[in-house]
């Protein structure tokens, strides 16, 4: 039976619809602009929006397994329609944020449990996967790195443990494939712990450049984010960098217990995309 991955333009989608064909399973996929997906010709496409559950129907017929995303501002009706549609389980692509004691007045943090509540509501089997900082974060750095080798950035020193989105992906994929991780909830990380400032030097030795760190205010940085992300987002971003300074966050060794393999490093991300830097 076919698996439907949600969010297939995404990295983690991308990956997951990658890894589900390699082990011969049929994916289909769902976008609001099907037309514009870059998918394998074997991936059927649906045009289907996550705020209309209705959109859904064709998508989700005999589907046995779906991968979904957690960006839904209506999740309870969507999850309803999956359930109706007698789907078999639900992978859900969640965060991290949603294990921090203050997780419900958390703007990331509440979005997040409000997803898997209604997951859980549904009366479908289902498997969370809760992740850490992405290391794809550090590709908003791109612009600066190539035209000025520097990284503006408020809190330099803010400690994150960045995951490569193929971690997440490689376990989606595990859990939408068999039945080891139903009901699981499984926190991913990347395999350190990293400053921001670190990180910045990281990407310097792959391309062969010295970035440096331009220290900001929280004013500064708000400015520049607010050029490309909304102001909630803005706000989200630098309380989490300014809540990581000196932080130890935890490491998680569930993807290495799951896939039996070591998890990828950040600076294997950034030999995965160095091209964007140069």
């Amino acid at each position: 039976m076919p698996v439907l991955v949600v969010g297939a333009s995404g990295a983690v989608g991308g990956a997951v619809v990658d890894g589900l064909l390699k082990r011969g399973v049929e994916v289909r996929a769902t976008s609001r602009a099907p037309e514009n997906l870059s998918l394998p010709t074997q991936v059927e496409a649906f045009a289907a929006d996550l705020n209309d559950p209705a959109s859904f129907t064709e998508a989700l017929h005999s589907v046995d397994r779906v991968f979904l995303y957690a960006d839904i501002a209506e999740p309870e009706a969507l999850l309803n329609a999956v359930a109706a549609a007698r789907v078999g389980q639900v992978v859900l692509l969640s965060s991290s944020a949603v294990t921090y004691p203050s997780a419900a007045e958390d703007f990331n943090g509440a979005r997040f449990l409000r997803v898997e509540r209604a997951v859980e509501e549904s009366g479908l089997e289902y498997t969370f996967l809760r992740p850490g900082g992405f290391a794809s974060n550090a590709a908003r750095w791109s612009w600066e790195i190539k035209a000025h080798s520097a990284v503006p950035l408020p809190y330099p020193e803010a400690v994150q443990a960045p995951i490569h989105e193929r971690d997440i992906a490689d376990v989606a994929i595990v859990a939408l494939t068999d039945d080891t991780l139903i009901g699981a909830r499984p926190v991913l990380t990347g395999p350190a712990r990293m400053t921001l400032r670190e990180q910045v030097d990281t990407i310097g030795q792959v391309i062969g450049r010295h970035i440096s760190v331009v220290e900001q205010t929280e004013a500064e940085s708000s400015a520049m984010l607010a050029q490309h992300v909304p102001p909630v987002w803005v706000r989200q971003i630098i309380k989490d960098w300014r809540n990581a300074v000196g932080a130890t966050p935890p490491l998680s060794d569930a993807y290495t217990r799951i896939t039996g393999r070591p998890s990828r490093a950040f600076r294997d991300w950034v030999a995965d995309n160095a091209d964007m830097f140069r």
